[in-house]
């Protein structure tokens, strides 16, 4: 979501005359687009403020997130930043640093409104095989571990018109797959236009060869959704649906609104729709009060659901948030130790999912090249999402090129070329 949103903030300022350069050293202003959802993230962005106060005769700009709910506070921090742009106050910010490099000065936009959502300017001419776009801003979920409502406010759906849009732009500038984003895509609605509603306007409304979404909640999740991947081939086979732990208990501390059964219940009728579906997930260990039952209840409904994927992270308090007020009483090496074995076992389990696939074919988009000690591969995603490369000349990035998996190594596919559109 960042991504989209620093292509937004982009949209603004080339539309105001900016133009972008490639390194900070030619830069007359820095923007810096920052995340809260854990401590090790903030801590990041701020080191990378305080490197970039180097080049003193740039403004140099905090947005987002951390933006939001540090404040003022920030200027204190790193005392050579200009401006402070909260979540949603982007649309100020070519006005605000235009004041700031004429005047030197200070400047905070922290204002909430809960009812902007952002597109990208039409003069944005970013070109790449694959994008994000975000359908909704904010969330009214309030997981007892997570900061996010509290600085994204609550949830508003962009018009159906304004992404067709958008989809559109993108498609006409090279993009082969986009993936619609949302802190919960299903609590999408538009007037009477739900999620699956949004998915079929684009299907219908526009040629994009391939749609992704994120993230999805299982307390809202929509079974249509299944049924659009099932006939609608350009909806890729593809969910993300966090977990967070396998331990009742834990899931009602959590405030997370549905039952390990209820989650299981979700995987088993979504794969009976789409028999070939991915799923990857988040998972929190070291939770408030958990204990050895409940992260061995985390594990086996890791080993019942068979996750593609799964991002695994310890437990840390956010401020402002319910977790924050209870005892976090999981010592930090028993965070360690759960995570490790945590993620020995995902490991185990995705190479077993992925080595069933070898000698099948499947179509990937090239999104760019990596090179290989002496060999040079393009990479791609699967419709399952699903990494994939091929070694060749004669391609692009932006061609759908079918394979076939023939080797697999740690997590990722070397496919042999077959047909290439």
């Amino acid at each position: 979501m960042n991504v989209y949103d620093s292509e937004v903030i982009a949209s603004m300022l080339l539309e105001d005359g900016y133009g972008a350069v490639s390194s900070p050293e030619d830069a007359d202003v820095i923007l810096v687009n920052t995340c809260s959802v854990r401590e090790h993230a903030e801590n990041r962005a701020i080191g990378r403020l305080a490197d970039l106060t180097r080049y003193r005769d740039a403004v140099l700009a905090v947005c987002g997130c951390m933006a939001q709910r540090m404040g003022e506070r920030l200027f204190q921090l790193v005392p050579d930043v200009h401006v402070i742009s909260g979540t949603d106050s982007y649309d100020r910010l070519p006005d605000i640093v235009g004041q700031a490099l004429e005047t030197g000065g200070r400047y905070t936009l922290l204002e909430k409104n809960d009812c902007i959502t952002y597109s990208l300017r039409p003069i944005a001419s970013h070109c790449s095989a694959t994008r994000y776009l975000s359908i909704t801003r904010g969330c009214e979920n309030y997981c007892s571990y997570c900061i996010v409502p509290f600085l994204r406010g609550s949830v508003r759906s962009k018009d159906p018109r304004t992404i067709l849009r958008e989809v559109g732009s993108m498609g006409s500038a090279g993009a082969k797959e986009v993936t619609l984003l949302g802190q919960n895509v299903m609590a999408y609605r538009a007037g009477k236009i739900n999620f699956p509603g949004l998915i079929e306007k684009i299907i219908n409304g526009s040629d994009i060869p391939r749609l992704r979404f994120l993230t999805s909640h299982p307390r809202d999740i929509r079974f249509e959704i299944f049924d659009l991947m099932a006939r609608e081939k350009r909806v890729c086979p593809h969910i993300h649906l966090p977990l967070q732990s396998g331990s009742n208990r834990i899931l009602r501390l959590m405030n997370r609104g549905y039952t390990r059964r209820q989650y299981l219940d979700i995987v088993r009728r979504a794969r009976e729709t789409v028999p070939d579906l991915a799923i990857t997930t988040d998972i929190i260990v070291g939770f408030p009060s958990e204990t050895e039952s409940d992260y061995h209840d985390t594990v086996d409904l890791v080993e019942k659901v068979r996750f593609d994927a799964a991002f695994t992270f310890k437990y840390s308090p956010r401020e402002g948030t319910a977790a924050a007020s209870m005892d976090d009483d999981v010592p930090t090496a028993v965070k360690k130790e759960r995570l490790h074995d945590l993620n020995e076992t995902i490991g185990e389990i995705r190479r077993e999912v992925l080595r069933e696939q070898l000698g099948s074919e499947t179509e990937i988009v090239l999104d760019g090249s990596v090179q290989k000690r002496e060999y040079h591969f393009w990479k791609g995603r699967s419709p399952h999402f699903r990494n994939v490369l091929i070694s060749g000349n004669h391609v692009r990035e932006g061609d759908i090129v079918r394979v076939r998996l023939r080797e697999l190594r740690n997590f990722t596919f070397i496919g042999e070329e077959l047909v290439r559109r």
